[in-house]
């Protein structure tokens, strides 16, 4: 195969991969056990049934059946996610260094942000949560990063506790 041709053919790959950003991306349905699709028509019944009436006492009554549904789903999306990662990032031979670092980053964001929607949902009064939410949009959000382990800026000779 000429040059040319070779060519032709990356550039007729790249067309058909371009950016499909706007398009959902779907998860196989008769990948979930026979439970979870029973799960799934039972949420798609009741919010068939909150169409229709506009009871919100469907959905306070159900609760714990939606919430499932979102924890499957999310759950599904999550191993996904957490598999495909690391098989991207270290696919230069570096998969199990990308993996343990990775899973030790994520698993501990996961952590950090349900105490953190704890707190939000739990301990915070209406008017904290407003007044964050606020000033979030107002000024945006700020994003740092988190310094890891001790180096010749912070180490413990510098601290006046440590002697």
């Amino acid at each position: 195969m000429d040059n040319l041709k070779i060519t032709k053919r990356i550039d007729g790959l790249n067309e058909k991969l371009k950016d499909g950003s706007g398009e959902m991306i779907k998860i196989d349905y008769n990948s979930f056990s026979e439970a979870e699709r029973l799960l799934f028509a039972k949420v798609d019944e009741i919010e068939a049934e909150y169409r229709q009436t506009g009871s919100e006492e469907i959905l306070a009554k159900n609760q714990n059946l939606i919430d499932k549904n979102i924890e499957i789903i999310h759950r599904r999306v999550e191993e996904l996610y957490c598999y495909m990662a690391p098989l991207a990032l270290g696919c230069d031979g570096t998969h199990e260094i990308v993996e343990y670092f990775f899973n030790l980053h994520f698993y501990n964001f996961q952590a950090d942000l349900l105490e953190c929607l704890s707190h939000f949902r739990k301990t915070w009064d209406k008017k904290d949560r407003e007044e964050f939410l606020l000033d979030l949009k107002k000024n945006g959000a700020q994003y740092y990063r988190i310094p890891r382990g001790f180096n010749q800026y912070n180490c413990k000779k510098l601290s006046k506790f440590v002697p």
